[in-house]
């Protein structure tokens, strides 16, 4: 009865938050956090009507959508990076192709176990991608929020809201995953009210912070976050310039 109250709140809130966006005009700010939380909605209530009138075909439907929830997921990190580095174009050039790269290279790496020697079974596949993802995601968060505090980059409640909501989720799921992974079946009777009852804190915390829009407020002059990409940059440059001479000059005959 807990957990089905706890599952009924959030889709209520999901809901509030989902028509608050619309009146507020908060789904054009910020199109990515609100598709995701769109397709969580509609992912909800589908399994809410496989484990109703088809709970034989509810396990399958449960780990299909959960591999979309989870990508989409991984989105919400890219969205989080774009608003907060916004002024800052070659960081933010350079953070998308990293976001980007990191995951592509789980899924195919979780793509290329699942067909190796010891392959998975169907419903494995998207718990190790979840899993993987869950524990990139919470890498990428805490980095973003160690750069917004060591460069002292102002961010608006909007942003801030999402960086602390989601990050309370991904820090339950990667806990949750951790714990399941090492006591197995014993521990499904806790992760199903622990997981959830996370959730809810998050939505808590984004319909407190995302009730309007706030932008970021403009970044102060001395913000040298720009100027140490350029050098990094310059310096990466120059490396690579090196590396390839240096390759050059060993294939010629």
């Amino acid at each position: 009865m807990f957990s089905q109250i706890i599952w009924w709140v959030t889709n209520l809130l999901i809901a509030f938050l989902l028509v608050r966006a619309l009146s507020a005009r908060l789904f054009i700010k910020y199109p990515v956090f609100y598709s995701y939380l769109t397709y969580v909605l509609i992912e909800s209530l589908i399994r809410f009507y496989f484990f109703v009138f088809r709970p034989g075909l509810y396990e399958d439907v449960y780990w299909n959508t959960q591999f979309l929830s989870v990508a989409l997921g991984y989105c919400v990190i890219y969205e989080i990076y774009t608003q907060a580095l916004a002024s800052y174009a070659g960081v933010s050039r350079l953070a998308r192709v990293l976001l980007l790269t990191v995951f592509v290279v789980i899924v195919s790496k979780v793509l290329a176990t699942s067909v190796g020697e010891h392959a998975l079974l169907p419903a494995e596949v998207p718990a190790l991608l979840e899993r993987d993802l869950r524990a990139a995601q919470a890498a990428l968060l805490a980095a973003i929020v160690c750069l917004l505090v060591y460069y002292a980059i102002p961010v608006g409640i909007n942003v801030r809201g999402m960086v602390i909501g989601y990050g309370v989720f991904v820090a339950a799921s990667v806990v949750s995953l951790t714990l399941r992974s090492h006591f197995g079946i014993d521990f499904q009777s806790v992760w199903q009210y622990f997981q959830p009852a996370a959730y809810l804190l998050t939505l808590t915390v984004w319909c407190a912070s995302l009730w309007s829009y706030q932008p970021n407020p403009q970044p102060w002059d001395d913000v040298e976050l720009e100027g140490d990409y350029e050098w990094l940059a310059v310096r990466t440059s120059t490396a690579v310039s090196k590396a390839r001479g240096y390759l050059v000059r060993a294939l010629r005959p």
